[in-house]
């Protein structure tokens, strides 16, 4: 039976609780309370938002909480970005939700802090010598950044609001606008925060037993071995993710495989028989040196390619349920790669992986083009998780604020919107089946100089007709909606080629595409109506007239009926070009930014 969502809310508090009482970095142990809990998440915090976080002895001189403390717990000025950060945690051990009139009073803190009045009835000599920074770190342009911590759960309401407050105008004490932000971090991505990577250069395991051997043929050194799983526990708990570099996918959840590893941790009986009810792990290295007196066997750039979900069980096992790994042990099987063949690392994680349930898509994780659009989603203006592996986003960087997108999705938006709908929905494989082929589908939807910007038109068309269709599904009687939409797709993105008078999308200039992007609002319901307004037409026509012998699934499922679609779209374009053109280019737009020639309409 599944779990009510305040059962597993509970076992996220519990898990973090776990955590905290783990790791004893901050310098206290024992118990977790509310002042343990404030320092621990802003560590944790700061980790992932700064490349130098503040040390603890500079957090604790910055504590503001107590009396008189108007909603701050603690602040951090970070001078080379030239932020505030303004802190505020709030922990309970059991599940409840944020009130109202709490995050009310934090997202008025700026406020409060220049309000002359108010600070005169206050006797918290911290929070005043803060203002006093503050009201001219604000003059001075810095921006300020809300931070509300907790184990609580944000209803939409709280939400709501906080969205509310970053999308509106700040003012303070000179009646400028302050750049501002607020965020509420809850113990789900407090969680993630924790099992974010690290720097990894060499490491050591102790094993229980191993034999070596050599290929002489291709000069490889591979040792298999014993390991016991406390021992893995601690590497893990080391360099986190850190070790899955080379692994095409991160934990997969509540799959069977994994319900059936921690069932068997779980059990006092089975978990003795671990090791020969496990596959084990398969990793590679740079290189290894081994001490038999020791146990201990040196390793450099320790790489897990097989076994990610095995070693994330145990962990879990351990760590999160402090349940017992007495008797557990596991295989490992370590091969020498020198760094001069970085392709053979590649081959081992794949063949390693081809034993369980792989998806092409998987094999895409670690191509360097599709990590570049990885980095070049995320700092766009309206950032995107573009996650290359399943389970990445959650576990491995923890940026679940913002929204994701994976390479599937992208590809599919993209070869709709460049014409192929029909392959789209029907042959979406042949993309990552033919990504090492010159000349073929991947290479034509990930084009020479595809850049992030080029993909969030076709993925933003692609989720706006889903909703659309969504909001008025049932519209047309017996469509298959999965084919529709994405022709509906193709035609919007035809029109596109229209106003910017383009043979081919990639010849579009990325400037271009970045304005019609940013104007979508203001065209997509007209592109929309036009390009549906054709798919009825057209399937009116063909199903519906003479001949009348074209099924639903041939009308969207084969290419020859394309031209007729786009005659269609011709038609009722016919007398609404320049209005919309006008729409989709912008004000900011003008024919020499498209390919030096005039705007039209090819019709």
């Amino acid at each position: 039976m599944a779990k009510k969502v305040s059962e597993q809310r509970q076992e996220t508090i519990n898990q973090l609780i776990g955590v905290i009482e783990a790791e004893n970095s901050d310098g206290y142990g024992g118990v977790v309370d509310g002042e343990r809990f404030l320092l621990w998440s802003t560590q944790s915090y700061f980790r992932r938002s700064m490349s130098d976080p503040p040390s603890v002895e500079e957090l604790l001189d910055r504590r503001t909480d107590g009396r008189d403390d108007l909603g701050l717990d603690l602040y951090f000025v970070d001078d080379d970005e030239q932020i505030v950060y303004m802190i505020q945690s709030k922990f309970r051990s059991n599940t409840s939700t944020i009130k109202r009139p709490e995050i009310d009073s934090f997202l008025a803190l700026p406020s409060k802090l220049v309000d002359r009045d108010m600070l005169n009835a206050i006797t918290n000599h911290r929070v005043l010598r803060f203002a006093y920074d503050f009201k001219d770190l604000v003059a001075r342009g810095f921006e300020i950044r809300l931070v509300y911590l907790t184990t609580e759960s944000a209803t939409n309401p709280i939400k709501s609001a906080v969205d509310a407050w970053n999308n509106k105008a700040l003012q303070l004490s000179d009646n400028r606008n302050v750049i501002h932000d607020a965020e509420i971090v809850g113990a789900d991505e407090l969680l993630a925060n924790y099992s974010s990577p690290h720097e990894i250069t060499h490491t050591s395991l102790k094993f229980v037993d191993w034999y070596i051997s050599e290929q002489s043929g291709d000069n490889l050194r591979y040792l298999n071995g014993e390991v016991e799983a406390e021992e893995l526990v601690r590497v893990f708990n080391k360099h986190k993710f850190n070790l899955f570099r080379l692994n095409p996918r991160g934990p997969l959840g509540n799959t069977n495989v994994n319900r059936a590893i921690m069932d068997t941790l779980s059990d006092d009986t089975e978990r003795r028989r671990f090791y020969f009810l496990n596959n084990g792990l398969t990793a590679v290295c740079e290189a290894f040196s081994e001490n038999r007196d020791s146990k201990q066997v040196q390793i450099q750039d320790l790489q897990i390619v097989n076994g990610c979900q095995t070693t994330w069980n145990i962990y879990y096992h351990d760590y999160y349920k402090r349940g017992s790994l007495e008797g557990v042990s596991v295989n490992i099987k370590l091969i020498e790669v020198t760094a001069s063949a970085d392709t053979l690392s590649h081959n081992i994680s794949q063949a390693s992986n081809s034993q369980s349930p792989m998806r092409d898509w998987d094999f895409l994780f670690n191509e360097q083009e599709q990590l570049q659009l990885q980095d070049e989603f995320q700092v766009l203006a309206d950032p995107i998780f573009y996650e290359l592996k399943r389970g990445e986003q959650k576990f491995i960087f923890g940026s679940t604020r913002i929204r994701k997108t994976t390479i599937k999705d992208v590809a599919q938006a993209m070869w709709a919107f460049i014409g192929h709908p029909s392959e789209a929905k029907d042959k979406l494989r042949d993309i990552p089946r033919s990504y090492k082929s010159e000349n073929s589908v991947y290479r034509r939807v990930f084009f020479e100089g595809v850049t992030a910007r080029h993909l969030v038109l076709p993925l933003e068309v692609h989720n706006r007709v889903k909703q659309e269709w969504k909001n008025q599904e049932g519209s047309v009687s017996g469509r298959d909606a999965g084919d529709a939409r994405l022709h509906i797709v193709w035609l919007i993105g035809q029109i596109i080629l229209k106003a910017a008078n383009s043979e081919e999308y990639k010849d579009i200039g990325v400037e271009v595409i970045d304005g019609i992007t940013s104007n979508i609002g203001d065209w997509f319901a007209d592109a929309y109506f036009y390009a549906k307004d054709a798919i009825n037409d057209t399937h009116d026509f063909l199903i519906r007239g003479e001949p009348g012998d074209v099924t639903e699934r041939q009308l969207f499922r084969s290419v020859e009926h394309y031209n007729r679609f786009s005659t269609e779209l011709d038609r009722v374009l016919r007398n609404n070009l320049e209005d919309l053109r006008q729409k989709i280019l912008g004000p900011t737009l003008n024919p020499k930014q498209t390919n030096n020639s005039p705007l039209s309409f090819n019709l």
